[in-house]
């Protein structure tokens, strides 16, 4: 029979679904509403007509027809028909249950006019896989900022296309004519179809005229081979990271594997969009370590109007990394000033966060150097005073100093390339639980300065080994639940019972980090080479490792969680407070409460799918 709508107003009014409605989409919502009741140990009669459930009391299991446990239900808790119909789920009472049941229509005209709903409701979807809801809803995307749509702008937007084109066996003189007839200042250089090479004036310039070489030798002799290039679909604020980082000024646009353009500095201006990489020139200029700490007071507020412009967490992660990457090749460059150049080959490496490019504000530094095996016992005292420059500079500039001492000035961490092999083969072959916990961190790393090739061979080393181990995948699986999402037995939060931060959220330690190392560990285990947490699970996915519905929801979980994370360091850096990772949920609104703890449930979903491919130690 149809609802007492005063009494289903009151109830719907207090429930994140529905509590943002106003009076008028509230009744009508209420008057469209019809209570149900379910027997204890009674399976919930699901029909298509119902467009959604509420729960007014009681509780509820979702369960796989093989039994299987995905989700309990409490008070307030709503569940959609057509999701579980599409899945062959059922819905049991636990208890005797009494719910709303809002009509289809009701339902229909709620998700295409409401964002915040159809939000929910997604989310909802989500957690099962991808069902075709079949509602459209094309025009209630979220406003954006236009600080957001400008770190928004694409490479492809702003190329020049198409791009001139030359092949490697044309003379010095031929290339010089073709860039004045075409009045560019670069030539890109290709051999059937493929991006070979690419000459600029400066090349010119440097290595033709004062170098004293005929232009009738083959352009190829002077031409920089093999160079960094930026998929057409990137963002254009990670060509201007690139061009900066690298010191170059034009860089290659690629379509897959297809030469389509190519970008400038001059490109780069012309969209207005130089706020962060002004400050990485800025960087790459300095003259000393008092000139870099001036530069760094000035990344806090950045990242602080880059959180005030909604610019989702990636690529603020990306940008402050960015700036940290700077920082380390400029100390680097001063301390070689300083000690002279380097008496071997060496590779400064990344790891943890700033390997992935998910710095926040606060993070610490955990780094280590590799040495070519042409170090003597001599040299070792110029790698420690290099080390102790770059690691108390990255200090003094706001990076602080690793508290596990995982840093290149500790001498565990200076390495030749064989030793660095025997300490993962150790890790991976022997390692115990307790080992690999401690370690974890060491499983992400990224080249920062010096011989990439130093670099690459002890990750290609490292992937090659830890995808064949199976009790090592299931040691560090095992690690890795350690961490679980802060979710009760009824999906409540379960927030901190003691220290500074009592009745909060600790959303890195049981949000973002049991995410990082899901990624960690699934793409260990095929081997993959992407680093970032975001890279790590998309090609995971196309790798068949964990199924691309479930990737895409713990990517959705993994943006929210970290975004609420940075928007609360945002606020904390303006209060003037110490910036931390806790978050008290009182804070939040019923619907992001909502959504938190449905963010929390996908993680505990990815984290069971991980245990059940590695925990018991064979794949």
């Amino acid at each position: 029979m149809v609802s007492e709508v005063s009494d289903v107003q009151e109830f719907l009014s207090k429930q994140a679904l529905f509590q943002h409605l106003n009076a008028e989409a509230l009744a009508t919502a209420s008057s469209q509403s019809y209570t149900s009741f379910s027997r204890s140990g009674a399976l919930i009669n699901l029909r298509e007509d119902a467009g959604l459930l509420v729960l007014r009391s009681g509780s509820v299991e979702i369960r796989k027809r093989n039994g299987e446990l995905l989700d309990r239900l409490s008070e307030g808790d709503f569940l959609l028909p057509k999701v579980l119909l599409q899945h062959a789920l059922q819905a049991m009472a636990l208890e005797d249950c009494l719910y709303y049941e809002l009509a289809a229509t009701a339902y229909n005209a709620l998700y295409t006019s409401d964002k915040d709903f159809s939000l929910l409701c997604q989310s909802y979807t989500r957690r099962f896989g991808e069902v075709s809801m079949e509602v459209q809803n094309p025009a209630i995307s979220p406003a954006i900022s236009s600080g957001e749509l400008l770190l928004q702008k694409r490479v492809a937007d702003f190329m020049s296309s198409p791009p001139v084109c030359a092949s490697p066996h044309i003379t010095i003189l031929e290339a010089a004519k073709i860039m004045m007839a075409k009045n560019v200042s670069s030539l890109l250089i290709t051999q059937d179809e493929d991006l070979v090479g690419i000459v600029t004036d400066r090349d010119l310039r440097t290595r033709v005229l004062a170098a004293g070489l005929p232009d009738s030798m083959s352009v190829s002799a002077v031409m920089t081979p093999e160079p960094s290039a930026i998929d057409k679909s990137e963002l254009l604020h990670r060509a201007q990271i690139k061009m900066m980082s690298a010191g170059i000024h034009h860089l290659p646009v690629v379509d897959g594997k297809q030469v389509a353009g190519l970008i400038g500095l001059s490109d780069i201006v012309r969209a207005n969009n130089i706020e962060p990489v002004s400050l990485i020139g800025s960087v790459r200029h300095a003259n000393n370590v008092a000139a870099l700490v001036d530069i760094s007071r000035q990344f806090p507020a950045l990242v602080a109007r880059l959180i005030e412009r909604d610019t989702r967490s990636t690529e603020v992660g990306e940008i402050i990394t960015s700036l940290t990457d700077g920082l380390t090749n400029r100390l680097i460059q001063l301390a070689q000033q300083e000690l002279g150049d380097a008496p071997c080959e060496f590779a400064w490496l990344a790891f943890g966060s700033q390997a992935r490019q998910e710095q926040v504000i606060g993070s610490d530094q955990d780094n280590a150097l590799i040495l070519s095996e042409a170090c003597e016992p001599q040299n070792a005292d110029y790698f420690k005073k290099l080390a102790e420059f770059v690691n108390e500079g990255l200090g003094d500039c706001g990076v602080l100093l690793c508290p596990g001492d995982i840093m290149a000035r500790n001498d565990k961490w200076r390495l030749s390339l064989r030793h660095w092999f025997e300490c993962f083969n150790q890790w991976i072959q022997a390692g115990s639980p307790k080992d690999l916990m401690h370690a974890s961190i060491f499983f992400d790393m990224r080249h920062i300065y010096g011989e990439k090739k130093l670099s690459a061979a002890l990750q290609n080393h490292v992937l090659e080994s830890a995808k064949k181990n199976t009790i090592f995948l299931a040691h560090m699986s095992d690690n890795a639940l350690i961490h679980s999402p802060p979710l009760g037995f009824f999906k409540t939060f379960v927030l901190e019972k003691d220290g500074d931060h009592i009745h909060s959220l600790d959303l890195k330690k049981r949000g973002t980090i049991p995410i990082v190392d899901i990624a960690r560990n699934c793409s260990l285990s095929a081997g993959i080479s992407a680093v970032s947490t975001v890279d790590r699970l998309k090609q995971v996915a196309d790798a068949g490792v964990m199924s691309h519905g479930l990737v895409n929801s713990l990517l959705d979980a993994h943006e929210f969680i970290a975004g609420l994370r940075l928007d609360a360091q945002g606020r904390q850096y303006r209060a003037g407070e110490a910036v931390d990772n806790y978050l008290d949920p009182k804070t939040l609104s019923p619907l992001m409460r909502h959504q938190l703890k449905d963010a929390f449930h996908l993680v505990r979903q990815a984290q069971a799918a991980m245990k059940a491919r590695f925990g018991g130690g064979l794949i």
